[in-house]
């Protein structure tokens, strides 16, 4: 075997990979030039668009009228038999109803894993073949769909006319418009309709057939000066499976202008009032922002760490890799929706740090050597190994999410699977494409070995880590001053630890709060029982006008989406865009809700709509079918302690409970075979998931089981419910519960790589290291910890243990090569320190225009920003000392007594906290060293005795 093969033979696979492609160069462009085109393709023309991604969700509503004019009759004779029959039914998990004077609502949730559509079908015909209704009650059966109005319509279109128009007449009209949308036989619309503000229904006292107004409408917009509401029809579209959102808005507004121009509809017009379009519109340019923003940032900070040709590189590599994940996104059946485009956006500050890794040790290796294949081998085996381990760790990270349960768990499945995506491509981008890519931007004659150029900023790097490791080599051949410095390095490092423990209690913590701004509100209206429909459109009206005086110029339009009846009207309204408002949206919120603080007609909650689940109300519900005067009597208790009594804070502090109230009387709710009375309340602060915690504490802590009991009911008769709220909570619960195993896991993977049981610990300091930046930055933009947040945190795992395992990956090669702990530590700084540096602040820069302009990506990019500064910081500044305290245990103790030492260090950590809090932790650690320095002096003493 020659030198030559033998010297291929000893060649890791990944290097082997990239000098397979460096050095076919037409294969490898034709490669590339396919990802580029084919994932651009995919991005501009086969990707759809959609609002959400399509998903199973296990609901199914079942609505209709019974005319008897008595709520009690509504609930015995419809309600109870539907829930009685459900329940003993396949797939079914729980029911719920409402019922009023003649109105029924039935919420069925189905079973994980039961097909919502299919078995919705089966239970409409079940039911009515079981004949368990009176002849009288109006029934059907159907699964939940996302949209605009309860039987999921893709577009609302609200028709009224230029003049006041009856209502008869303005239902008619607009069938003849939803006919004539029909008849263009659009190819992505399944059907137009009418939501029909009439039903045909049965007189069960003579049995005639009636016709009953049930709901109403009205459409609001700003025409010249003027916010003016209009009485309207809703007509909903109905898309066709798979249509893209955005070709389905423009196919409708062409068939609309038609509709407007068409003589026959001169009276009246027809205009688009709900549109997922808009939405996906905004995101996917929120997205090419970002993007834009990210590259500029990478231009810049790798210009000025590495090397203008180097950040062209990097540029390149990432568009590749975003380009290729929407390659991916397309072959797998996904969609660009809300989810998939927050996982691109979260994806952007990841796969910088593979394309910067790679593209700076190529520029580090071309100046000491002369031949190209030789830089990328060199280059490679630096770093291949530390950053699959850094790849695959920061994979690793994001599959906790994977394992969340429930509606919220699809949705966001696609996360994880688009972030893993990136990081896998962007490893592979590094290894194939860059040393391509480098071969005609770096490697040419005149950029090889040490006549080449050097960045004057090399220099000024070199100064710094030289500046970070003079305490090293101050006290280098000195135990007493290695002891000093490290003692010194620990103490700095856990007091940023302690410090982040001691300001955690002050972050607030919500799993989807509200945005600080947005660009829709919505006003929820609740009619007093007992009034007719025209009664609740006259109050209606009253609202529309306040409504109209008091956005301005604000408003862009609004609607009820044929949505408002007897009982209740939500409005949704539409505000011009957050960047071009010199008001926030909760502003906006807060002077509304003033001017209905005293509306004696109805009640009216003004509210921000964001992107996530509404925030869930406190609500008590109090058995109520053995005596429903005395559950009725405990609701108005409860009602009045939620008035007087505001919440109160671990901390001491208190927040003001708003709009507490019981029920309406009239209407009689149902949770499976139990009659209930309910207690709601709201909250003047947004960290809704803490308020509902500490509020039901309380009201147990008031109304126990015995004082329950006083009221002539079971004592058991007082529960909870917070609906959305409560699965969210316990979907969060698997996060948590799946962190520690995501820890073993990255444990064992760390492990495997670096054949070691104490560098993963080592290594692992990363993630205390980010702590204090995380903290802080939620709580100085008052942003609380969130789900959003969560993946902000997993995210910021990946990058925080990236940067260690390459210090520490390259200070175990420099020891191989046989230098000293001090050496091989420095050496890991002075070589490691522009790559980490460059990758952390690129990310920085890039996501500070994220958390200014963006209300709802502020607090994820709080986090990366904080918890990146943070770590880099302590990284480069403090992890060094921690390296060579690891080195220092390793030569001087066996592994067995390397481990007691450590389970000694961390039970004393452990009982200072136990006893002093997180301010325990730093006297723990001293308590710990002081231990360790005693006992080893006196051992050492003993064997010299002996």
């Amino acid at each position: 075997m020659t030198k030559n093969e033998k010297s291929s033979h000893e060649l890791r696979f990944t290097q082997k990979l990239s000098l397979f492609f460096f050095s076919r160069t037409k294969t490898t462009a034709l490669l590339w030039l396919v990802i580029v085109v084919f994932g651009a393709l995919c991005y501009t023309t086969l990707l759809k668009r959609e609002g959400f991604p399509t998903i199973n969700t296990p609901y199914a509503f079942a609505s209709g009228t019974y005319f008897v004019n008595d709520p009690s009759k509504v609930d015995s004779q419809v309600s109870q038999p539907l829930i009685d029959y459900l329940l003993k039914q396949d797939g079914v998990k729980k029911v719920t109803a409402q019922s009023s004077s003649n109105f029924y609502t039935v919420i069925v949730i189905y079973k994980d894993n039961v097909n919502a559509v299919t078995r919705s079908k089966q239970l409409d015909a079940q039911v009515k073949a079981a004949k368990i209704l009176p002849a009288q009650a109006n029934f059907q059966i159907k699964d939940f769909k996302f949209g605009f109005t309860p039987r999921g319509d893709n577009i609302v279109i609200s028709f009224y006319g230029k003049q006041p128009t009856p209502t008869p007449v303005l239902a008619a009209q607009a069938k003849e418009a939803a006919d004539f949308i029909n008849s263009k036989n659009l190819a992505l619309v399944k059907s137009a309709s009418i939501v029909n503000p009439y039903d045909k229904v049965i007189n069960p006292i003579n049995g005639q057939a009636v016709i009953a107004q049930k709901s109403f409408d009205r459409y609001g917009s700003r025409v010249g000066n003027q916010n003016t509401f209009h009485d309207s029809i809703v007509i909903g579209i109905q898309a066709q499976p798979g249509a893209d959102n955005l070709k389905l808005d423009k196919e409708v507004s062409a068939a609309l202008d038609e509709l407007n121009n068409n003589p026959k509809f001169a009276n009246y017009n027809a205009v688009i009032s709900a549109s997922f379009a808009p939405q996906v519109r905004s995101q996917i340019n929120e997205l090419q922002r970002v993007l834009l923003e990210g590259l500029l940032a990478v231009l810049i900070v790798a210009s000025l760490l590495i090397a203008v040709r180097a950040s062209f590189i990097t540029v390149i590599s990432m568009i590749t890799v975003i380009l290729a994940v929407n390659a991916v996104l397309y072959l797998i059946g996904y969609s660009l929706n809300t989810i998939t485009l927050f996982g691109l956006i979260l994806s952007l500050s990841l796969v910088v740090d593979d394309t910067i890794i790679m593209t700076e040790a190529i520029d580090a290796s071309r100046r000491k050597e002369k031949d190209p294949k030789e830089v990328i081998k060199i280059a490679t085996g630096k770093i291949s190994r530390a950053m699959i381990a850094a790849t695959l760790t920061a994979a690793l990270c994001f599959a906790p999410i994977a394992f969340v349960g429930g509606v919220l768990g699809s949705f966001v499945r696609a996360i994880p699977i688009t972030i893993i995506s990136a990081l896998l491509i962007s490893l592979l981008t590094a290894l194939i494409f860059i040393p391509f890519l480098a071969r005609y931007l770096l490697l040419s004659k005149k950029q090889l070995g040490k006549s080449a150029k050097k960045e004057r900023s090399a220099g000024i790097e070199a100064r710094i880590a030289r500046f970070i490791s003079a305490p090293m080599y101050w006290a280098k051949g000195s135990t007493k001053k290695l002891m000093f410095v490290g003692i010194t390095a620990v103490v700095i490092g856990f007091s940023f630890i302690g410090a982040s423990g001691a300001l955690f209690g002050k972050v607030k913590f919500n799993i989807f709060p509200s945005a600080k701004d947005s660009n829709e509100i919505s006003a929820q209206i609740t009619f007093p029982s007992g009034i007719s429909i025209q009664q609740a459109e006259a109050i209606t009206d009253k609202v529309d006008a306040i409504i109209a005086k008091n956005t301005n110029e604000n408003l862009v339009k609004a609607s009820y989406y044929g949505q408002a009846d007897i009982q209740q009207a939500r409005m949704a309204i539409e505000l011009i865009d957050y960047n071009s408002r010199s008001i926030t949206a909760p502003t906006i919120i807060d002077n509304l809700q003033k001017q209905f603080d005293n509306f004696k007609l109805a009640k009216v909650k003004i509210g921000q709509t964001d992107a996530g689940p509404p925030a869930s109300a406190f609500a008590a519900q109090i058995n109520s079918d053995i005596n429903r005067q005395g559950s009725n009597k405990l609701a108005k208790d409860i009602e009045e302690y939620l008035k007087t009594q505001p919440v109160k804070r671990p901390n001491g502090q208190t927040v003001q409970i708003t709009d507490a109230a019981v029920s309406n009387a009239s209407i009689y709710n149902r949770n499976s075979k139990s009659q209930y009375i309910e207690v709601t309340a709201q909250y003047k602060d947004t960290d809704t998931t803490t308020l509902l915690t500490l509020t039901e504490k309380a009201v147990k802590d008031k109304f126990t089981p015995t004082v329950v009991a006083s009221y002539g009911i079971p004592k058991d008769s007082l529960k909870f419910d917070f609906g959305q709220e409560t699965e969210n909570q316990n979907n969060f619960k698997t996060l948590a519960i799946a962190f520690p195993l995501l820890l073993i896991a990255i444990y064992v993977l760390l492990v495997i790589e670096f054949r070691s049981l104490f560098q993963p610990f080592l290594i692992f300091m990363a993630i205390p290291f980010s702590l204090l930046g995380v903290v802080l930055g939620l709580y100085l933009t008052n942003n609380p910890f969130s789900f959003f947040a969560s993946l902000g945190f997993f995210a910021l795992i990946g990058l925080s243990i990236k940067n260690t395992i390459l210090l520490t990956d390259y200070a175990n090669q420099s020891r191989r090569a046989g230098m000293g702990p001090v050496d091989a530590a420095h050496e890991a700084l002075a070589e490691r320190f522009r790559p980490l540096v460059a990758t952390s602040l690129t990310a920085v820069v890039s996501l500070i225009p994220l958390a200014i302009l963006s209300p709802f990506w502020e607090g994820l990019a709080v986090v990366l920003i904080g918890g990146l500064i943070a770590n880099t910081f302590l990284v480069v500044t403090v992890f060094p000392y921690f390296y060579l305290g690891s080195e220092y245990l390793r030569i001087r103790f066996s592994r067995k007594r390397a481990i007691i030492w450590l389970i000694g260090i961390g039970e004393t950590i452990f009982l200072s906290v136990k006893v002093a809090g997180p301010k325990g932790i730093l006297p723990g650690i001293l308590l710990a060293i002081l231990i360790i320095v005693i006992v080893e002096k006196f051992i050492r003493n003993r064997k010299n005795n002996l």
